[in-house]
């Protein structure tokens, strides 16, 4: 028949568990304060990768749960009907009756124009080969140029070499823009790159809210 155990015996084996010190309490809160700071402080980084990831392996489920599409397409729609405007100011006459008719006309352009942009199979093409069209989301109707070697590695390795190389620049604690430089333009400025805007919504969720198109960046 067991025994209860003694007073003595359980004093001992309280005795035997490790007692956490106020210096240890306090490394262990530092240590989850920086880790937490690190992962805020990279959290767009992260974000941007996974939606890279998402592009390349053409998941779109994952791929528009990182991108605020209406947010987007009044971005691009901003950006085209100012320059459609600046167009049509430099050709139209004054005393053209018909002035208001183009104008109108040329808002339907940008509005098609836009849809085609605002797609995901499109911008996922911006966000692996740095450019923003919708042509560049569909292949090419022209036959491919042959190569002397079908089993060659070259053209994949010519793909790598031309995919842009991203840089950073952080506006705030809200916003990061990645911009697209285009390795045969390593010296270009940021306006004449494709510049690609993400905010941040609560703590570490971020989104692709604005495009920026090559020398239009206000």
């Amino acid at each position: 028949m067991a025994t209860a155990p003694t007073q003595t015996s359980i004093k001992t084996s309280f005795k035997g568990k490790p007692h956490m010190t106020p210096k240890t309490i306090k490394a262990a809160a530092v240590v989850a304060v920086v880790a937490v700071a690190g992962y805020w402080y990279w959290s767009p980084f992260l974000a941007i990768r996974q939606l890279q990831s998402a592009a390349q392996a053409k998941d779109a489920d994952a791929f528009n749960e990182r991108v605020d599409y209406p947010k987007l397409r009044e971005s691009l729609k901003g950006q085209l009907s100012a320059v459609m405007g600046e167009q049509m100011a430099k050709t139209q006459d004054a005393d053209n009756p018909f002035a208001a008719l183009g104008s109108i006309l040329g808002l339907a352009m940008v509005d098609r124009f836009v849809d085609a942009m605002v797609r995901p199979e499109t911008v996922m093409r911006a966000m692996q080969d740095g450019q923003m069209s919708p042509a560049a989301a569909k292949p090419s109707d022209a036959p491919a140029a042959p190569t002397r070697n079908p089993y060659s590695q070259a053209p994949a390795e010519a793909r790598e070499d031309n995919k842009p190389k991203w840089t950073y620049e952080r506006k705030g604690v809200d916003k990061l823009i990645a911009y697209a430089t285009d390795p045969q333009k390593p010296g270009a400025q940021n306006s004449e790159k494709l510049g690609v805007v993400f905010e941040r919504s609560g703590f570490v969720n971020w989104k692709l809210t604005e495009v920026r198109l090559p020398a239009m960046e206000k």
